[in-house]
């Protein structure tokens, strides 16, 4: 028994921080509950006792020198797959996304910095741009406006030719125009099946009318038509419905106008084949048309301050009816290369959050982000990507995610750009690179999965790409009181349960409203469950260096720890590979009431 006067000993008490639900970042540490983290990065959750470090980048595929990225898009062409790598200069470089091998599609001084892309069946990527123009590239040939189309048509393939005859072109404004004739058939008895046009020429007209001439011998003379590539520009386009859909200028230089193509093709603005344009007159367009997306069966025009969506055409008399349908008329975004589809939802940003359009309606998924979007530097705009994410520690597949990046106003570690991962309605955190500018998603061929290509400049690398690379992980618990806000309590040890395929140290720092207090845990000292004989051994702080860590496992160290305040938490970092967090928990004795120890 303890002498009179003597203070009683305190007696000591746990908090253990397990079973996370989500990353939250609404509310500040101390109002988290216990269940919820306030950070999470590198660190993604795949059950709640289960946030496992994410795999690395892969070396840089490859470097557009001298170029900085503005914006990027995928492609599938002829069976490639492309990096699209539009850059501040205005010029345009297609990088094969399996090899990194570079072919130049536009020279500097092009476009602009804010281009849009769309690719049309497997055949060519479509540009728009309010200074380029309509433009397109089919893994050779580059096209823009006062060049002719190369969707040129055979009407009568001709006969008795024994050879290719020569193509030219006459009438019209331009020149330098040149094409190429393929032939079916054998011998003296060839005919021209198609036309490849070699150079588009320049200088032409809307308008233009211009005839194919083939001049070689033959018993039937072969005819064909040709058309001037559409002279327009606009702001964004996609193709659906097999029409191309752009929005361009009014007189008043907002992007009010919606335009589609007709039924003969992405080059075709002939009315008389149901092409044509709309206003959007509604007062809920506050300005303009910032992006137009064909997900999910439905054209999306979003708008900066709101959102249609048309899902069907029909044509009648030569023209192309449709009816618009407002999701949103206070939600919009002005940045279109957030848009993604997302298992069946389509999602986007803006400077408020993140949105999922769910059938006709819109609400936002992005609460838990709200800290995070209010230290958010929107100059460098966002971008967005699609990723399966692979487990590097547990057996399983991969999680199907949406990638947001931006540029955070870090209060730690200053600016840095971080991407924001979505999955199963829960958010955490992506950093491969602090100066990222960029990233896009691509379905790659080679690997029939989401993968993510980035940029910091003139770099194209992919991300979360390499097993077994180091990653920086960072994670927060909320900072608890454990249902006694009024009493002090002092710190006294500090565990972390973790689960590594190899052995490795990281950083636990015990924290109040107080203090920190860190220490470093080496995964393979402390207490080990697997020995070299197969034998399960738990050692303690104080195991006989004899006994070595072997392969993966499960293990709780702990330290002695100091601090003392109402509320109680830890964070978690280091560089680590193969790595995930399963727990955390603290020992402590109560202060007195109000904080004064006793």
């Amino acid at each position: 028994m303890p002498a009179p006067q003597q203070e009683q000993p305190a007696a000591n008490k746990f908090l253990a921080y397990l079973g996370w639900k989500k990353m939250n970042t609404k509310v500040a540490r101390q109002n988290l509950p216990d269940d919820e983290c306030a950070w999470a990065e590198n660190l993604q959750p795949l059950a709640p006792n289960l946030w496992q470090s994410v795999n690395g980048a892969a070396a840089t595929l490859t470097v557009v020198t001298a170029k900085t990225v503005t914006r990027k898009f995928p492609a599938n062409i002829a069976g490639i797959d492309y990096d699209i790598f539009f850059a501040t200069d205005g010029s345009c470089t297609a990088v094969n996304a399996n090899s990194g091998a570079q072919t130049t599609v536009a020279a500097a001084a092009t476009f602009s910095t804010t281009p849009d892309m769309t690719t049309y069946a497997s055949q060519r990527i479509l540009i728009m741009d309010p200074t380029g123009g309509y433009a397109t590239w089919d893994g050779t040939l580059f096209v823009k406006g006062g060049g002719l189309s190369p969707n040129i048509n055979v009407t009568n393939g001709g006969s008795g030719y024994s050879a290719a005859p020569a193509v030219s072109f006459t009438g019209g404004s331009g020149s330098g125009a040149t094409a190429t004739a393929v032939m079916g058939g054998s011998g003296s008895a060839q005919f021209v099946v198609a036309v490849t046009l070699t150079s588009p020429g320049s200088g032409y007209k809307a308008g233009d009318a211009i005839t194919v001439v083939f001049t070689g011998s033959n018993t039937t003379v072969a005819t064909a038509t040709a058309r001037i590539w559409p002279i327009t520009s606009g702001i964004t386009l996609d193709v659906f419905a097999g029409r191309v859909w752009w929005a361009s200028a009014n007189a008043q230089g907002n992007y009010r106008i919606l335009n589609f193509t007709g039924t003969a093709g992405y080059d075709d603005t002939n009315t008389a084949n149901a092409a044509g344009s709309t206003t959007v007159l509604d007062n809920d367009l506050s300005h303009n048309i910032t992006g137009i997306r064909n997900k999910n069966n439905f054209l999306y025009i979003f708008g900066d301050s709101s959102v249609r969506q048309i899902g069907s055409i029909t044509v009648s008399s030569s023209i192309t009816l449709f009816t618009p349908l407002t999701l949103a008329s206070d939600i919009g975004t002005t940045f279109p290369m957030t848009v993604q589809s997302y298992n069946r939802l389509v999602l986007f940003a803006n400077t408020a959050g993140v949105y999922g359009i769910f059938g006709a309606s819109i609400r936002k998924i992005s609460d838990d982000l709200d800290g995070i979007f209010a230290l958010a530097d929107f100059s460098l705009p966002m971008s967005s990507s699609l990723n399966d994410v692979h487990s590097t520690v547990t057996a399983g597949g991969s999680i199907h995610c949406y990638l947001l990046l931006l540029r955070y106003l870090d209060p730690v570690q200053g600016t840095r750009t971080i991407i924001c991962a979505y999955q199963n309605d829960q958010w955490w955190i992506v950093s491969q690179g602090n100066a990222l500018l960029a990233i896009m998603a691509i379905f790659l061929g080679s690997t029939q999965q989401w993968d993510t290509f980035a940029s910091s400049g003139s770099d194209v690398t992919q991300l979360l790409q390499t097993p077994g690379a180091t990653v920086s992980v960072l994670f927060k618990s909320a900072l608890s009181s454990n249902r006694a806000p009024l009493l002090s309590k002092r710190v006294i040890r500090a565990g972390v349960a973790v689960t590594s395929g190899i052995a490795q140290s990281f950083l636990l720092t015990a924290e109040t409203e107080n203090s920190a207090d860190g220490h470093t845990l080496n995964a393979a000292a402390l207490i080990i469950w697997i020995n070299n004989l197969g034998q399960q051994v738990n050692w303690q702080n104080n195991s006989p260096a004899a006994v070595t860590f072997v392969g993966g496992g499960y293990r709780f160290p702990y330290t002695a720890a100091q601090g003392e305040g109402k509320v109680i938490g830890g964070t978690v970092s280091g560089t680590v590979s193969k790595f995930a967090l399963n727990a955390m928990a603290f020992e402590y004795v109560d202060a007195a009431i109000w904080g004064t120890i006793p």
